[in-house]
């Protein structure tokens, strides 16, 4: 009897065990599969970077966005590894409408999905080439997806304007991550109408991303005479970090101070490194005075991809049409404002400005100036610890069985390498 029982406990006992052990064994298994695969997208990774450092890669990619794919010549754990090499960012996919229909451009997973006052056309003066994207009303709507179930730190990059828009009217790009639920992640107002083209570039980084993730732009304006135009869009990932190109507080006292600059700064008519007038930070700071005042300094920027300017700047005792700016070249004989100050900035208090340079082309000797344009010598406008950051490093993709390795390295003149980020998607 006693034995009997124990056969029977057995049978319910044993094959709940069997079926333990086995998933265990699977499971075992499976995360085998991923050390082996992780293994091989290192393996990928290194080789890239030794490509980087030692090989002809950095050269032939040597402008911002250029890439290399190649397969490792030996396979790895019975893997094949798929290595992509990318400069400052990877354009995953892309839409300059110029097929003139909705299904032009690359990298997407269908074609664009459209209603309302919506519409590819050849009028409004595209940004570059025949056509680009035009919303109208209160109901234009234009989406696509695509594939970012692997990807990270994904940005929109593109060009808009805005014509003709009032008050209470706007535009919005969202997105989504299953077409059911949506998020804004940039907004066009009235403040944006000026029926010119403008460089915007989007995170998307706080969104899940996913095999079928979707992007829309909504029109809410009043009438067909109201506009939203977009160009030259581009989905990256944005595979390097911000790091200074350049910078100054002013401490040395005169214009030879700072670091990583071609020159130091050229200062004319009424422009002074002083310690008057209580700098933002230190001892010393810019000043520029009345309509003569005029400073500036060149940069290298060549390689770059994305260049912001920052600096801490306070006006005082500005009048009428006083002004101060802030212009930029690439030449040192065409400028460009890219910032001014009038009597409505005049509070004699510092402020923080961030300018993104990204729409100008940049080269090994970039210009950055400040000029007065007051009328007296007791109106004032201050400069104090300006920074130019740029984006100018590489980006490595590795895809080995199921893994999908994603790396960022930053490379110096002297070829010392730099990992500012390593993880798998």
């Amino acid at each position: 009897m006693l034995v009997m029982l124990a056969i029977a406990l057995g049978s319910l006992v044993i094959p709940p065990f069997l079926a333990h052990a086995d998933a265990s064994i699977i499971g075992s298994r499976n995360y085998a599969g991923a050390i082996y695969s992780q293994y091989a997208c290192d393996s990928g990774a290194e080789h890239a970077i030794w490509s980087l450092t030692d090989g002809t890669i950095a050269a032939s990619i040597a402008t911002p966005g250029k890439t290399v794919n190649y397969m490792l010549p030996e396979s790895i754990n019975n893997l094949a590894a798929n290595v992509t090499v990318c400069n400052s960012y990877q354009t995953i996919a892309s839409e300059n409408f110029n097929s003139g229909t909705w299904t032009g451009g690359t990298g997407w997973l269908d074609d664009w999905t459209h209603s309302g006052e919506s519409a590819v056309v050849n009028t409004g003066s595209p940004y570059e080439g025949a056509y680009h994207l035009r919303l109208r009303s209160n109901d234009g709507v234009a989406k696509r997806s695509l594939n970012l179930s692997h990807e990270v730190n994904i940005y929109i990059n593109l060009w808009a304007k805005v014509d003709s828009v009032e008050t209470n009217e706007y535009i919005t790009c969202q997105v989504s991550s299953d077409n059911l639920t949506w998020t804004t992640v940039y907004t066009w107002t009235d403040a944006n109408s000026d029926s010119t083209y403008h460089h915007y570039l989007i995170s998307l980084a706080s969104n899940e991303m996913t095999s079928h993730f979707w992007i829309s732009f909504n029109a809410h304006m009043g009438s067909t005479s109201d506009y939203f135009y977009v160009d030259k869009m581009d989905v990256i990932w944005l595979a390097s970090n911000p790091t200074m190109a350049a910078s100054d507080d002013f401490e040395s006292g005169d214009g030879t101070g700072g670091s990583n600059w071609v020159d130091n700064w050229t200062l004319s008519g009424d422009a002074i490194i002083t310690s008057l007038e209580n700098p933002y930070q230190g001892n010393y700071h810019l000043r520029l005075r009345n309509s003569t005042g005029v400073a500036k300094r060149s940069v290298d920027l060549s390689g770059a991809f994305i260049v912001t300017l920052q600096f801490w700047a306070k006006v005082n005792a500005f009048e009428g049409n006083d002004k101060a700016t802030c212009q930029v070249s690439s030449d040192n004989l065409t400028w460009t404002t890219v910032y001014t100050w009038t009597r409505a900035l005049d509070d004699n208090t510092y402020h923080l400005y961030t300018i993104d340079l990204t729409s100008f082309d940049f080269t090994s000797r970039f210009w950055i100036s400040f000029h007065a344009n007051m009328n007296q010598n007791d109106d004032y406008f201050y400069v104090d610890n300006i920074n130019v950051q740029k984006i100018n490093g590489y980006g490595i993709s590795v895809k080995a069985g199921d893994s999908v390795l994603k790396a960022v390295v930053l490379i110096d003149e002297v070829d010392n390498v730099t990992v500012s980020s390593w993880y798998y998607t």
